[in-house]
């Protein structure tokens, strides 16, 4: 049986999951782009212990601005079991999902930047490494591309396969036979119906045994062990590993545990169309997304669009804004007359109470557009 690495993750990737925390780990070594841990402010020493342990990835690098050379020196970043990557539960199927294939740079910009290509090694003809003796960035490029356009096909494929399956499942995309069912019910005799029960059997797992936990903390006291268990510590906390060679198999073992969840739903999104599952609330529409262009999220552009419909279906939210338009502007006019700038401040202050007040439902629609029309 296979065991956890007990130090440095240089090949193969692993993958674990706290329900609880809606979170995903993994380990597998990644290429071609600084990884930095995430900025914390946080007071509380336990928050900023449990993020010390985690590595969050700055998303979408985009390659063509990777700069590369023909020295022979190593861009490898090795994780750990203990320092490992970290993000919400079920993304990397969500990246999947999403993933642009069309070209090798939107193929790395949108999904393997995250996860690498320990997945997809399978269809590499040679040795896969990079390594400091024998090759340079270049030349290491040249190797993922090509392990990129020799395994296409079969990424395109098992995609399809896994959005027909996530469609059916969760009734996305005109799918909407069965809406009464569980989704694990639709999930288990889909992929009994469609064969993709066969992603399922090229995964291991490694049942957590004490032993990295033995290894890392053996020298501590036992009260100070009691004391980490009982608060939690998420060093002492255990979980079953997977790992695989294969994407599918790993892409079918997250899809496994979401839809298990029923708080866990994926859904897609009203703007953009790409699959994500709700942060906060299960009636979300939006996704929270990043963009390769460092736009802003469907969730931003949600935000303004509810506005502007507020605004168009409810009069006394209409004419705030436009009075707000209107006072700004005089305020911007009249830049020296301290008065005028005070007076539209406690304008403000009274009005943004009033529109609290409405949203709240402690004031009707009526009591508020005559407020505002009694106090432009």
């Amino acid at each position: 049986m296979k065991e956890l690495p007990s130090h440095l993750v240089s090949e193969d990737f692993y993958i674990w999951f706290n329900i609880k925390e809606k979170e995903e780990y993994y380990s597998t070594p990644l290429y071609l782009y600084n990884v930095l841990r995430k900025d914390t402010d946080k007071e509380n020493d336990e928050e900023k212990k449990r993020d010390e342990t985690r590595v969050y990835l700055k998303l979408e690098k985009d390659i063509s601005k990777t700069k590369l050379n023909r020295k022979k020196e190593i861009i490898k970043h090795p994780s750990t079991i203990y320092i490992h990557y970290a993000e919400s539960i079920g993304m990397l199927l969500i990246n999947f999902l999403n993933a642009d294939f069309s070209s090798f740079a939107s193929a790395y910009n949108t999904f393997f930047y995250a996860y690498g290509f320990e997945l997809i090694k399978e269809y590499v003809p040679y040795i896969y490494s990079k390594n400091d003796e024998f090759i340079t960035d270049i030349e290491f490029m040249d190797m993922l591309e090509d392990i990129y356009n020799t395994s296409l096909d079969d990424l395109l494929e098992w995609q399809e396969n896994f959005r027909k399956c996530v469609d059916f499942v969760y009734n996305l995309n005109g799918n909407e036979e069965y809406e009464e069912q569980s989704i694990y019910s639709k999930f288990v005799a889909y992929t009994i119906k469609n064969d993709i029960y066969t992603f399922s059997q090229d995964v291991e797992v490694i049942l957590d045994n004490y032993i990295n936990i033995h290894n890392r903390h053996r020298n501590e006291s036992i009260e100070h062990l009691m004391k980490g268990i009982e608060d939690k510590d998420p060093n002492l906390e255990l979980y079953n590993v997977y790992t695989s060679t294969k994407l599918r198999s790993i892409c079918f073992t997250i899809l496994d545990q979401l839809v298990r969840q029923e708080n866990l739903p994926i859904k897609t999104c009203q703007i953009c169309g790409r699959y994500f599952i709700p942060t906060f609330r299960q009636n979300e529409i939006y996704c929270d997304l990043p963009n390769v262009d460092g736009s802003a999220t469907c969730r931003e552009k949600g935000a303004t669009i509810n506005y502007k419909k507020n605004l168009e279906s409810v009069p006394a939210l209409g004419l705030y804004r436009k009075m707000y338009q209107q006072k700004v502007m005089v305020v911007y006019r009249n830049k020296e007359d301290r008065k005028i700038k005070k007076d539209f401040d406690k304008w403000k202050k009274e009005a943004q109470a009033k529109i609290k007040l409405f949203k709240q439902g402690k004031l009707d629609e009526d009591a508020l557009y005559k407020w505002m029309e009694e106090n432009k």
